[in-house]
């Protein structure tokens, strides 16, 4: 009886910790020499550790663990040799990645067949097809740094084939210098693509395509190739508040889909509310090919031919967007 009330004080105290307090905590090279032989032996919702050096490893996750630095001020740094993913998150959930440096790989970070995925603060550049990936699962893309996926077909962030998974979110990104898009989905349930930079890419700088689903709200995208803000393919979306401006135009396109600000193209449908739009070597909006598109405040400016292009579509007063993160 004297025992009774200590253990259950203990027990209290043990239930209103943090998660992460009570996770085992693996550090690498300490424990384990590589990244690899820590996860083979990390229990499900440890916490890997790692000391700032280079580690030429391809790392496959398929259980809930979190990859972080350890607590210095250098440089994780991830960059195999091997044209695969240089982190793939399998057939899994509650997986974080935060804080590493990537780069090269066929893709910087791929989840597939996974959710409850948080990729956090991490650089990715130089990734042979996308930077970061998400296929047939759901993730968190927040506070990244993703730039130079290599030519011909590199993209920054792609998400796609998700409509069967719970929303993902893309949110405070820096993204730039990417042979193709900078953010580019298809075939998505919904997902926020919130507060990014996205600027100088080679095509797009977001593009929402084949039946996807999403807000777009409070982005900055400037001087991408072919449009800014592109939505197509039978797609919906709030594309809201953003930053849309020198929006270059590109051979690689046709005339009247190359140099618009943003563009909502074969039968998609579009709320435009409060964007600001600068300097487009077309028109500052397109609406094309059966699209129905709700204008509401949008700040149009310097745009090379029309302010607002429509063709075969239907542009109407519409009101503001409201959502939440």
């Amino acid at each position: 009886m004297r025992l009774a009330r200590p253990l259950a004080i203990l027990f209290v105290l043990a239930l209103s910790l943090p998660a992460s307090a009570l996770a085992v905590v693996i550090h690498v090279p300490e424990d384990y020499e590589t990244i690899g032989e820590a996860l083979a032996a990390a229990p499900a919702g440890a916490i890997i550790e790692i000391a700032a050096g280079a580690y030429p490893e391809s790392l496959v996750i398929n259980q809930p663990v979190s990859l972080r630095p350890a607590q210095d001020d250098g440089e994780v740094l991830l960059a195999p040799s091997a044209d695969e993913p240089v982190i793939a998150i399998e057939d899994t959930d509650s997986v974080s990645i935060e804080g590493l440096s990537i780069v090269g790989g066929e893709v910087g970070i791929f989840v597939t067949r996974s959710k409850d995925i948080t990729i956090r603060d991490n650089i990715v550049s130089g990734s042979r097809l996308v930077g970061i990936k998400v296929r047939l699962g759901a993730a968190d893309i927040l506070d990244n740094t993703v730039f130079h996926a290599q030519p011909p077909y590199g993209m920054g962030i792609h998400v796609t084939n998700t409509t069967q998974w719970p929303p993902s979110r893309v949110i405070g990104n820096l993204v730039f210098g990417n042979t193709r898009s900078g953010i580019y989905t298809n075939m998505t349930g919904m997902i926020k693509v919130f507060d990014n930079v996205v600027t100088d890419n080679g095509q797009h700088g977001i593009a929402i395509t084949e039946m996807s689903h999403a807000d777009v709200f409070g982005n900055i995208v400037v001087d991408n190739a072919i449009t800014g803000i592109q939505l197509l393919d039978m797609s919906m979306a709030h594309i809201c508040d953003n930053i849309v401006s020198d929006t270059r135009g590109s051979s690689d396109a046709p005339q009247i889909r190359q140099g618009n600000g943003i563009i909502v193209d074969y039968h998609s449908e579009a709320t435009l509310a409060g964007n600001t739009i600068q300097g487009s070597a077309q028109h500052g909006i397109s609406i094309l090919f059966d699209s129905i598109v709700f204008l509401h405040e949008n700040s149009i400016e310097d745009s090379q031919a029309q302010a607002v292009y429509v063709d075969e579509s239907e542009a109407l007063e519409g009101s503001g967007c409201a959502t939440d993160a």
